[in-house]
């Protein structure tokens, strides 16, 4: 007695069609994806700087590095942790480096005014100049 047997067709992937999907996929991620710049500090250091609505803001190209204190009393010299007693010399050895570059005071609104003043104390000794003459940012020579 003799069976018959089907013969079965070898499967067929459709590699052209696949070929489409990845390729939109491909377009998909390169359009919606967001790249991070090297160095920025506003997305490292969460500070809620506070606003004024009756002073316009100074509008300059000079880039400043960041003198950043946080709501905690915690200080940041150019991104990176200082204490309140390092921060002179760090500034001394900082300007050395960086002679033309000029800084910038980024204070939370919540950060206590003690902290401020330990901040302005630490520019004074370490030989730096405060220029309170652009309303909406402290701005350091």
């Amino acid at each position: 007695m003799s069976f018959y047997i089907k013969k079965r067709r070898t499967p067929i992937i459709p590699v052209v069609s696949l070929i489409d999907i990845l390729t939109i996929l491909l377009l998909f991620f390169i359009v919606t994806t967001t790249f991070k710049k090297k160095k920025d500090l506003n997305a490292l250091l969460k500070v809620s700087l506070p606003s004024a609505t009756a002073l316009k803001p100074a509008l300059e190209s000079t880039p400043r590095v960041p003198i950043t204190v946080k709501a905690d009393s915690t200080l940041f010299l150019d991104g990176q942790p200082v204490t309140a007693d390092t921060l002179a010399p760090a500034l001394k050895a900082w300007r050395e480096l960086h002679p033309t570059a000029r800084l910038e005071l980024k204070a939370d609104e919540a950060a206590p005014l003690g902290t401020l003043v330990k901040v302005w104390d630490a520019l004074a000794a370490a030989g730096l100049k405060v220029n309170t003459d652009v309303p909406t940012k402290i701005l350091l020579k």
